[in-house]
């Protein structure tokens, strides 16, 4: 017989099949008091995801309908690997700092467990981490949340979403209040917009797509970039070398950064580049080809 569970890769409820079973049961007290476990392997009919069904029942889950006088046993299910209903996890967590990718997967684990303090505990957690990451240190959550929106991490709402996951967990962790799950959900998607804002879209689109030049590293990396094996040997203009992605730089940054780049060649930190001495026009002389050395 088939029956409705929980399939983790189709998210939703689906039919399943039993594939293999085993019960065992037992009894106390004289026979007073009886119970069974049973074990399944089951399998999703739609994608055929494989999953494991736990299924427990005892004489003392009854019930009780006085008025229709009759009573009913039920059973408690358990499917495992653990899943997430009604809550995304992030893909290509990889782009995550490691501290916070461990809290974020810890609290995914908490939520799957049904372990609901630990999860709006871990979420809170994940903000303090992502304020230390950030290098966001004051004395309270609440001050630092507002330093992310001045400091122009977060927009004034999302800001006011933080402080959100913060009331909850703070909730859960000094009342001992067990968070409603519709709350945590919610939260959960918070957390996800946030990291997904902060570490995984950028990263997705670098090198990839062009994006404003905004600090000297990713100015030194375009320059490493755009310079040919044909230019070796030979003289170019900051304009001529970068092209049409000199757009990708405002006017006020690349100033300072090719003062810095001058400062680096005439102390000698950069070994592909040098100033030719020609003070009229400013040119730069291609030592060798920077190759691929950088991460663009």
């Amino acid at each position: 017989m088939n029956e409705k569970y929980y399939c983790r890769t189709c998210k939703r409820q689906t039919n399943h099949s039993i594939i293999h079973e085993v019960k065992t049961q037992g009894e106390r007290d004289e026979g007073y008091f009886q119970w069974v476990y049973t074990y399944s392997l089951i399998q999703c009919l739609g994608c055929e995801t494989i999953s494991f069904l736990e299924t427990y029942g005892d004489s003392e889950m009854v019930e009780i309908y006085e008025e229709e006088g009759k009573c009913e046993y039920y059973e408690n299910k358990t499917i495992y690997p653990y899943y997430l209903e009604n809550v995304n996890e992030l893909e290509s967590t990889h782009y995550i700092p490691s501290p916070i990718r461990e809290i974020y997967n810890e609290t995914i684990s908490a939520y799957k467990a049904n372990c609901l303090i630990l999860s709006a505990g871990g979420l809170r957690a994940i903000i303090e981490a992502t304020c230390n990451y950030l290098e966001v240190r004051k004395d309270s959550l609440s001050t630092r949340i507002d330093l992310l929106h001045e400091k122009g991490y977060l927009t004034l709402n999302e800001s006011k979403r933080l402080h959100a996951i913060r009331f909850l967990g703070n909730d859960a962790l000094h009342e001992i209040e067990n968070p409603p799950k519709e709350s945590l959900i919610i939260l959960f998607e918070v957390v996800n917009h946030l990291l997904e804002n902060l570490f995984i879209s950028d990263s997705k689109i670098k090198g990839r797509l062009e994006t404003i030049i905004d600090t000297y590293e990713e100015f030194i990396k375009l320059l490493c970039h755009k310079i040919t094996k044909e230019m070796v040997g030979k003289d170019a203009s900051l304009p001529e070398i970068l092209g049409k992605s000199q757009r990708l730089i405002p006017m006020e940054y690349l100033t300072e950064f090719e003062s810095t780049l001058i400062d680096e060649i005439n102390l000698s930190k950069l070994d592909f580049i040098s100033l030719p001495g020609n003070k009229c026009e400013r040119k730069y002389r291609i030592e060798k080809y920077p190759g691929s050395v950088f991460d663009w």
